[in-house]
């Protein structure tokens, strides 16, 4: 199994959360993080972004946006990124997603019901 990075993205992300700030400050913590962990993961590795607050359009259009922004950026130095949005259990799809298996899955984002 490759190196993967996970961080939690939580928060309210309604609109009052877009309109206040509050959901870009979650978000500008969840970026910090990722480009923290982009410079120590070797190629192979991976980080994924993992969200449950399915209700809050703003901050999962935004994650979505990140995910798929940064994963352009990571993939010249062979690290992977992606996120797991869903209220359900995760685990299986957190597992698959550093796994062998996923080598080629980058900028995906994975909902669950």
């Amino acid at each position: 199994m490759s190196v993967q990075v996970v961080i939690d993205v939580a928060g309210d992300g309604g609109l009052s959360a877009a309109a206040s700030g509050d959901a870009a400050t979650v978000l500008a913590d969840a970026f910090d993080t990722a480009r923290e962990a982009l410079s120590t993961l070797p190629p192979g590795g991976g980080i994924l972004f993992r969200c449950q607050e399915t209700d809050a359009p703003a901050l999962t259009g935004a994650l979505t946006s990140l995910c798929r922004g940064l994963a352009r950026e990571a993939a010249p130095l062979g690290v992977r990124v992606n996120a797991v949005i869903g209220k359900s259990d995760v685990d299986e799809l957190v597992a698959f997603l550093g796994s062998p298996a996923a080598t080629m899955c980058t900028g995906a984002v994975l909902e669950t019901v």
